[in-house]
């Protein structure tokens, strides 16, 4: 597979030699772009996990503020032979929404620049060089959020307003049904040109060194980092008699250091809209296999489904999340479950009112007998929001 995306990018950079003069008229000029979301939020752990952190440990507030925040620069040309080249990079500027708060598990809140990539367009389709998620991930359909409050960047299934017990396994990424195990690690991905509503996709990551992002959970990035990473994914998205289709799939393969085979990921998602409402869900399945004792490899799955009514400048959704994901070196399968009622209103271009009231679970598998209860986690969340695109 490999020598097949070689042989594509060869033909597209032949294309680019031979389509004549390539010579712009104007340097790229940036544009500034972006987003400022804050939210103010109540959450309520469970009484026995709180109990149990000690004396001597620091209980997690009930009243927070999170933030998500991120400044756009991006900017293209055309050139004299038609191809579009263009560049984008985006500034984190504060809030800690992101879902991996630790260096072992993905991005950390230190990571000033979240993805920066450069991107060259035309009748050939879309080949990004950079840091951006996947081809699968770009993709991906899941259930909706009216807040836009779901999956790994959620506050509640971004696991930022309820503790989540590090004994507890989750999908690589985070909660999300998305292919999100490298992360915005440097990759190439090709995007060909929509056919019938027809979008295909594909992704090589050499290796997923780049913001500590690892496919397994001791963070240890010199030795045993995945490598050689083939993404594929596919998008339908079309309209028949006044309802709106989308369906996605996407695999993605690659190999952890000493692994016995290559490991594999599949997610699928779908939405079905009509008179306002939107009725979508998703599921992704992870087999990873790894020799080594010191990896800990991930195996499991995770589905999410949601409705959405949304008219004028009102929308409301619920959605359900549930993954059950067994640890290389943990017995058993960890589950965690979360369902959240959200609601949207539009203020004015640009300016939403959000509002999550959501609910999630952390169970802990090995721990059958009940005795330890800083292995297990759940509560309620409450929260409030303003959210500014410019």
């Amino acid at each position: 597979m490999k020598k097949i995306l070689v042989a594509s990018t060869a033909l597209v950079a032949a294309g680019m030699i031979t389509a004549g003069s390539a010579s712009a008229s104007e340097k790229i000029k940036l544009n500034l772009g972006g987003y400022s979301k804050w939210w103010v939020v109540g959450a309520w752990q469970d009484d026995a996990y709180e109990a149990g952190l000690g004396a001597g440990s620091s209980s997690p507030n009930s009243v927070d503020v999170k933030g998500e925040n991120e400044v756009w620069f991006g900017g293209s040309t055309t050139l004299d032979n038609g191809l579009q080249v263009g560049i984008d990079m985006q500034l984190r500027a504060g809030g800690t929404t992101d879902s991996s708060n630790s260096t072992a598990s993905g991005n950390t809140n230190s990571d000033t620049i979240d993805e920066s990539y450069v991107w060259i367009s035309g009748g050939f389709g879309k080949v990004i060089v950079g840091t951006e998620n996947n081809g699968t991930y770009l993709l991906h359909v899941t259930a909706p959020d009216a807040a836009g409050n779901w999956n790994e960047a959620g506050v509640i299934t971004g696991n930022q307003a309820i503790a989540k017990p590090t004994a507890v396994s989750a999908l690589p990424g985070g909660n999300t049904t998305a292919i999100l195990t490298d992360g915005d690690s440097e990759k190439v991905t090709y995007v060909a040109p929509s056919f019938y509503g027809l979008t295909l996709g594909a992704t090589y990551v050499p290796n997923t060194n780049e913001d500590n992002q690892n496919v397994w959970g001791n963070g240890n990035s010199t030795t045993n980092a995945a490598a050689e990473i083939y993404g594929v994914g596919a998008l339908y998205a079309n309209t028949f008699g006044g309802v709106g289709v989308k369906v996605s799939a996407g695999w993605v393969t690659y190999d952890v250091s000493a692994a016995t085979d290559r490991s594999q990921e599949v997610a699928f998602g779908t939405q079905l809209s009509y008179a306002g409402f939107t009725l979508g869900g998703s599921y992704r399945d992870v087999s990873q296999n790894a020799a080594n004792a010191d990896v800990t490899a991930s195996s499991g799955y995770g589905w999410d489904v949601g409705l959405q009514y949304a008219t004028g400048p009102y929308a409301v959704s619920l959605a359900y999340f549930n993954s059950k994901v067994a640890g290389g070196n943990t017995a058993g399968e960890d589950e965690i479950t979360a369902y959240q009622l959200s609601g949207k209103y539009n203020m004015g271009a640009g300016v939403d009112v959000l509002a999550s009231v959501g609910h999630i679970e952390y169970d802990d598998e090995a721990n059958t007998n009940g005795t330890s209860t800083t292995t297990e986690n759940e509560g309620w969340t409450v929260m409030t929001g303003l959210s500014l695109s410019f």
